[in-house]
């Protein structure tokens, strides 16, 4: 069987097992550093099990939600109401759940009674990398499987066919810390400039005032700008793991940690999170 997804062996085997001798669970958690393949790996798999010419394949997320941050019910009921029908044209239908973490308490427990009682032809793959902040009960009724960053030489090998010069190249191998999807995502969207000015941030607020930090904290979190926070965080969280040898850089990772999780949390104080993380550069 053919792979377009890299990495991720011992996960590929499995699911080919799997699909051998056609012993499916009814859901699975696929669990892992953002942006590391997993939503990639999700949907060949769907690919893969359906071979469709127009598989039947439902993908939630917070993006495509109403309110463009978290999962709420409805895209729940949407699920049930996909997944209580046959599939047009396979044997099986995919529900994939992007940032399923992102769901809300009440949407968590609506799907907890769709995983209490299975589509026998319908399979739920849960993408998060937050597996901690799904129900208990949720958790317990799927099977997680583990993404790991991939081991550098296959991300240089990615890299070695980009445009870009040796020294980006280098530094976005380090940056990526194991991160296929990461790299990719930074090379064809040309991010690069995103990433220099994440950085530049960053390195500038270590060295501003209390007040300056107060001020950038509330143009962060305001309307405007508090969609790109997590992937503002994100870049600050990869940059300052190539500086682990420095004093503070320790310190200032464990808050980001936190701040990270409140940040992918639309009914948590952003601002409030922000101020307190600035203030404690």
């Amino acid at each position: 069987m053919t792979w377009q997804t890299l990495g991720f062996d011992k996960n590929k085997k499995l699911f080919e097992r799997t699909m051998h001798d056609g012993s499916f669970g009814h859901a699975y958690i696929f669990s892992g550093q953002a942006m590391i393949g997993k939503m990639t790996f999700g949907l060949e798999l769907a690919n893969l099990v359906t071979k469709a010419s127009k598989p039947d394949i439902l993908v939630v997320s917070p993006a495509g939600s109403e309110s463009g941050q978290s999962i709420a019910i409805e895209e729940v009921r949407k699920i049930k109401s996909f997944t209580s029908f046959k599939p047009h044209n396979a044997e099986r239908k995919f529900v994939i759940i992007d940032d399923a973490d992102a769901m809300t308490i009440e949407a968590q427990n609506a799907l907890l009674k769709i995983l209490e009682e299975p589509n026998a032809s319908s399979i739920l793959i849960l993408i998060t990398a937050y597996p901690e902040a799904l129900l208990p009960t949720v958790l317990s009724r799927c099977q997680e499987i583990g993404f790991f960053p991939h081991k550098r030489a296959l991300v240089d090998a990615v890299l070695t066919d980009s445009k870009l010069s040796k020294t980006n190249r280098e530094f976005l191998a380090e940056f990526a810390n194991g991160r296929i999807g990461l790299a990719k995502h930074i090379i064809e969207n040309d991010s690069f400039a995103q990433v220099e000015d994440a950085i530049k941030k960053i390195m500038h607020l270590t060295k501003a005032d209390i007040n300056e930090r107060l001020i950038t904290a509330q143009k962060l979190a305001d309307d405007k700008n508090k969609a790109e926070l997590p992937q503002l965080v994100l870049y600050w969280m990869l940059y300052l793991r190539t500086r682990l040898n420095e004093p503070k850089t320790h310190k200032i990772l464990k808050n980001l940690l936190v701040l990270r999780e409140i940040v992918n949390k639309p009914q948590y104080n952003q601002r409030l999170a922000l101020e307190n993380f600035l203030v404690s550069l």
